[in-house]
């Protein structure tokens, strides 16, 4: 009865892999956070008038993010939104169209398109103002430009 199992050398390899694991995670959560903090700081909210997709209320925004991120080599997800008001079907077609606008005009200014993930559009969904006033309509009607790692692994390194 006093078989001679190879258990603890398994063990040994399961808990190396998981401290390898947990020390390769705490890393990525470092350079994520230092990369989203850095697009939190230079990268700012484009936001369009109602009902348009191809005209900004701010172009400066659009170009001094664009500016910016030609400095960068990281990887960025553009996200689409649009106010409350209208159906979800219109409105998710319409935040589409304004995050494939700032795709385009971000491409045009310089930005290697292979940086750029993704490009979609979340209609009426994520609203960052509840309110039903037209200061909130006009901040809802917007497209941000973020890093990946801002969308996963929330909480990571906190």
């Amino acid at each position: 009865m006093g078989t001679n199992l190879p258990c603890k050398d398994i063990w040994k390899s399961v808990c190396f892999v998981l401290i390898l694991l947990f020390v390769a995670q705490a890393a990525f959560a470092q350079s994520a956070t230092a990369t989203t903090q850095a697009f939190s700081q230079n990268v700012k909210e484009v936001h369009f008038p109602f009902n348009i997709y191809n005209r900004i209320v701010d172009p400066a925004v659009l170009e001094a993010n664009s500016t910016w991120l030609k400095g960068t080599s990281d990887k960025i997800w553009i996200q689409g939104y649009a106010d409350p008001r209208g159906d979800i079907v219109y409105n998710l077609v319409l935040s589409y169209r304004r995050a494939q606008w700032v795709k385009s005009k971000l491409e045009k200014s310089g930005v290697d398109t292979s940086r750029i993930e993704y490009a979609t559009g979340w209609g009426k969904l994520y609203q960052t103002c509840e309110k039903n006033d037209e200061r909130c309509f006009q901040e809802n009607r917007r497209v941000d430009i973020v890093p990946p790692e801002s969308m996963m692994f929330h909480g990571a390194g906190q």
